[in-house]
């Protein structure tokens, strides 16, 4: 598979993440379980690294971190997808991963999670060849939601990859949390990352 450096360096650009704090379990309570020792880390929330319209718990070791797009300067097409702007990415490498999962907001944009999720993927191929596209709708969130999973291939980088991310209406406008692996090799052990954060998602008040 041939990678050129631009490629690495336009996929890793906006990242750069702050390490999550973990507690550790006293010496004098050897016997506590592994699971008592440190709460889950969520993101999300008032006061988290991303300050969102919903929170939901991150897998072991990821590290997110918000997202300044006018802070990006040149570089701030690259935190846009269409109209969806990221807000917050979650930095899978510290986990022995390359990727992120990444929040994405457009502000305003109302009406079916599957159809923001049309826009977004028919937006992120940028002169790829797309491929694979199932939609589901589910709920997430005590809400109507939907994800989808595709494929894309970049001829002049010859490199395959796949992508899976969920929609859902929020009081911020529609959001896309998309999981975005470097390459599709990636995609199967990130995947439970992607799960998680689906699977604990919870609206903020």
């Amino acid at each position: 598979m041939k990678i050129s450096k631009v490629a690495v360096a336009a996929l890793l650009a906006v990242g750069g993440c702050s390490s999550a704090s973990s507690s550790t379990p006293q010496a004098e309570a050897p016997s506590a379980p592994a699971s008592a020792a440190a709460a889950a880390v969520r993101v999300g929330a008032a006061g988290s690294a991303c300050e969102l319209p919903v929170s939901f718990e991150l897998a072991e070791d990821w590290e997110p971190k918000a997202v300044d797009v006018e802070a990006l300067g040149e570089l701030a097409e690259l935190a846009r997808v269409g109209v969806f702007t990221v807000r917050c990415e979650v930095d899978a490498k510290p986990a022995g991963n390359i990727g992120f999962l990444r929040v994405h907001i457009a502000g305003g944009l109302s009406g079916a999670p599957r159809d923001h999720l049309k826009m977004f993927v028919k937006a992120s191929a940028r002169g790829k060849e797309v491929s694979g596209v199932t939609y589901s709708d589910v709920q997430i969130g005590g809400g109507q939601a939907a994800e989808v999973t595709w494929e894309s291939y970049s001829k002049e980088l010859d490199h395959p990859s796949k992508y899976s991310a969920f929609a859902l209406n929020t009081k911020d406008g529609a959001m896309v949390v998309q999981l975005s692996p470097f390459g599709a090799d990636e995609h199967p052990g990130m995947l439970p990352a992607f799960q998680l954060a689906e699977r604990t998602l919870t609206i903020n008040s």
